[in-house]
């Protein structure tokens, strides 16, 4: 038997003497055209795929040849740069002397300027803390793209880190503008804007949002547009061909602007798509114009937020030519699974390789221990969960006693819990988690709630005892509290009322002169313009001791010098959050050995997530960073209560 391949457009024609059997299973995407010959999408992949089925009866075309020699060249030439320990940037040293001398102490981000300044798109995917933002800055400048530029960035980043690294390591000519916080002023300053070249705009991702509604030809009624299989529309007519679509922006005219680079800044958050319609934020990414020279940069410290398979969105975004359909891409890496098999399973381990090697000319990755060798490792406190394994969990593993153990074992029996003011029930498996992991780290009480509509229902509020709070207050007084601490302390759960309860509790008990507090904190309640003065507060020395963050809030754009230990009370189900908070002071601009304590509760959900997170946690890492030979030794196994 002969196999035939050549290029043919934006796919690959296969023509064959016999039958070709299974094709349509082994090679995602691949079907039969009407004239007979066989067509599956051109990527390198399949081309590998193809070799392994067929073997020397293999014959590739002189185009597809070609093609696939430029594209091997290509991701050879961007994975020997990534590896290099410096690189020549002569553009930026005479566009921008300060920044190019800022990098003289890091090397490796005069690499990530250059990998940048060579593609059109690219992801750095550099470990937080190792200066994504002046290796953006640079590449844009050493590729002399012209702006104006658009950075979109959480609240938490847009002025507290890229106004002040602009501002700081740029030339006075570039100009960094942020938008206010109402909307008649953010029209204003949008409208009135000079859009240079110079000009860097930098918006959070709600600025960007765009949504589509189909108006109903009969009786004008407007429905969001959801999903492309929708057929009744929200007034109870039918959806019909002639359905007219209407597209709406939150801000129109930065639709309207070519910008010389767009930087989607913690790009997991925003740049989440797998099938169907996307959200309204990731629409509007899409919709947004980079100029034809122009430059697409998405930048993540933790890319896969946990779940592998979201890397398609990102690279969707960055390359949507070549990354068309998210469910041909996770075929290629991941079993079918499910009842019907069209969920993911497991991921093919064989194909670690071929994942990477896809990606190799759009994606740079480097970790600390890459990088940054004098930068001493995390060190986590405590004890194995398991004695007889190494690599099971490290933790301070706490007993639980009183009215929290109680409450706690009440509700995993009947998912309902006796507190002092009446029942807690949780109604779901989700809330029965949620009471769980709350009940963990704290005692409760139960409170009335009123609604806007009047209606009254009881929440949880948190509230001692707690035998984590117990532990941290012993801990701060070993550790010199109040008087002569011998470090500044950062306190870290997913739910900001026990933090507020914590801090209240250390304040009282440490009884500290008035006016002069010990705590500080960021959460979800904290203005976006109060965050910055809070870090800088913090960060000098005489003000407060002890920071608590939420880790939603405090997990991006927050960089703390002055402290060295990291105490976690609890933890969420997704690991790469846990990381994005600990690298708040695991950074290369704080060379202290920072020591991480996680507070764990013995025979309760804590067990279950400690073990759940650090499986996901070990794939994921094994993905980012085993092509490399990067070590890590966290293992975990996926059991709630071991024997």
């Amino acid at each position: 038997m002969s196999v035939h391949i050549e290029k043919h457009g934006r796919r690959i024609a296969i023509r064959s003497d016999s039958p070709l059997p299974g094709l349509r299973t082994t090679i995602p995407g691949a079907y039969q055209t009407v004239a007979g010959y066989w067509t599956v999408p051109l990527n390198l992949e399949t081309c590998q795929l193809l070799r392994m089925k067929f073997g020397t009866s293999l014959r590739v075309g002189t185009e597809l040849k070609r093609w696939s020699r430029g594209v091997r060249d290509s991701r050879n030439s961007m994975a020997q740069l990534a590896a290099q320990h410096d690189a020549s940037l002569d553009n930026l040293a005479k566009a921008a002397p300060k920044l190019y001398r800022a990098m003289d102490a890091r090397p490796y981000q005069r690499v990530g300027a250059r990998f940048i300044a060579d593609n059109t798109a690219t992801l750095v995917a550099d470990d937080p803390g190792l200066g994504k933002t002046l290796i953006a800055m640079g590449g844009i400048l050493e590729a002399q793209v012209p702006g104006p530029y658009l950075v979109v960035a959480p609240k938490t980043a847009s002025e507290s880190v890229w106004q002040r690294e602009i501002t700081r390591w740029l030339p006075s000519k570039h100009k960094a503008v942020t938008l206010p916080e109402l909307r008649y002023q953010r029209e204003y300053r949008i409208a009135t804007t000079r859009y240079g070249p110079t000009t860097w705009i930098i918006v959070h991702p709600e600025i960007v949002t765009t949504q589509i509604w189909l108006i109903c030809h009969e009786c004008g009624h407007r429905t969001e547009y959801k999903i492309k299989q929708q057929r009744e529309l929200a007034c109870g007519h039918l959806k019909i061909r002639k359905t007219e679509r209407l597209t709406e922006h939150n801000y129109p005219k930065l639709f309207e602007i070519e910008w010389g680079a767009i930087i989607v800044d913690e790009s997991h958050e925003s740049l989440i798509r797998r099938t169907g319609v996307p959200t309204q934020r990731r629409r509007g990414l899409e919709m947004l114009t980079v100029r034809e020279d122009g430059l697409r940069i998405a930048m993540s410290g933790t890319p896969f937020d946990s779940k592998p398979h979201q890397l398609w969105g990102t690279l969707n975004w960055l390359d949507p030519l070549t990354y068309t359909a998210f469910n041909r891409w996770a075929e290629l890496y991941w079993q079918k699974g499910g009842f019907t098999g069209y969920q993911l399973g497991e991921f093919r381990k064989d194909r670690e390789g071929m994942l990477w090697d896809s990606i190799s000319s759009v994606a740079l990755r480097r970790t600390k221990a890459e990088v940054a060798p004098d930068l001493p490792p995390k060190l986590e406190i405590g004890t194995p969960l398991s004695s007889n394994d190494a690599e099971s969990p490290i933790g301070i593993w706490l007993p639980m006693a009183g009215k929290q153990a109680s409450a706690y074992e009440a509700m995993e029996v009947a998912s309902v819990a006796e507190l002092d003011s009446g029942r807690l029930e949780a109604i779901t498996a989700l809330a029965e988690l949620t009471r769980l992991k709350q009940l963990a780290s704290c005692y409760g009480d139960i409170a009335p709630r009123r609604h806007t509509n009047g209606d009254i229902d009881y929440h949880y509020v948190p509230k001692l005892p707690s035998n984590k709070f117990d532990w941290i207050v012993e801990s701060l007084e070993e550790w010199g509290y109040p008087k002569n601490p011998l470090t500044k302390v950062v306190i870290v759960s997913f739910y900001t009322g026990i933090l507020d309860v914590f801090a209240a509790g250390i304040e009282k008990h440490f009884r500290t002169k008035p006016g002069k507090p010990l705590c500080t904190g960021i959460t979800g309640k904290t203005p976006s313009k109060d965050r910055r003065s809070i870090i800088d507060r913090f960060n000098r020395a005489g003000n407060e001791q002890i920071m608590f963050l939420n880790v939603k809030a405090g997990g991006t754009a927050i960089t703390i010098d002055t402290a060295d230990r990291m105490i976690f009370v609890s933890e969420t189900r997704i690991p790469d959050q846990q990381k994005q908070a600990e690298d708040r002071i695991h950074r290369v601009s704080n060379p202290r050995q920072c020591m991480y304590y996680y507070l764990r509760s013995i025979g309760t959900v804590d067990v279950g997530t400690a073990l759940v997170n650090r499986e996901a946690e070990r794939d994921t890492h094994r993905l980012l960073d085993g092509r490399r030979g990067v070590s890590y030794t966290r293992k975990v196994i996926d059991l709630s209560h071991p024997i």
